[in-house]
């Protein structure tokens, strides 16, 4: 073996070991790659999903409410139980999905929570409270999906 052939070997091992080097990183940024995309292709599935579950209990929203505005309505007594408990059932299946109500009647008035209808005189509130709610606001989870319809107190009556 002469001297020239071993330094001919060493050159080429470490060029090898630096194309190895070179495939393990690219190895790796594809590997990495492919983790990010599918963390992403996840969260856009379950974004996906959570918002297809949002417009559906917005449309059912208007089911609920016509099951509430027939209850006072129903004069026998047995079949108003029966519509109650359809109701009650229909109430806590979307409670399971994520829907909730929100009270607003003796609460401040918040233009991001409430649409206001109108105003109440003497109505036993300070000015600017909740006075009445026409329509009941309900959210999912952080997401307002209907804003109250409410009436506004104009605070107490001055008397003179």
């Amino acid at each position: 073996m002469n001297k020239n052939t071993t330094v001919e070997q060493i050159d080429n091992i470490s060029l090898l070991k630096k194309e190895l080097d070179d495939e393990k990183n690219r190895h790796l940024r594809t590997l990495a790659d492919f983790n990010n995309y599918r963390k992403r292709v996840e969260r856009e599935m379950e974004s996906s999903a959570t918002r297809g579950k949002k417009e559906l209990l917005q449309d059912l929203l208007a089911v609920l409410d016509n099951l509430e505005r027939a209850l006072p309505q129903i004069a026998d007594e047995r079949y108003r139980q029966g519509v109650e408990m359809i109701y009650q059932q229909f109430a806590g299946l979307l409670r399971q999905h994520g829907l909730e109500r929100m009270d607003s009647v003796g609460q401040p008035f918040d233009p991001h929570q409430h649409e206001a209808a109108g105003y109440l005189e003497n109505s036993g509130l300070p000015l600017g409270f909740v006075a009445q709610e026409l329509t009941r606001g309900y959210r999912f989870g952080e997401d307002l999906l209907r804003p109250a319809r409410v009436r506004v107190s104009r605070g107490p009556v001055k008397t003179r």
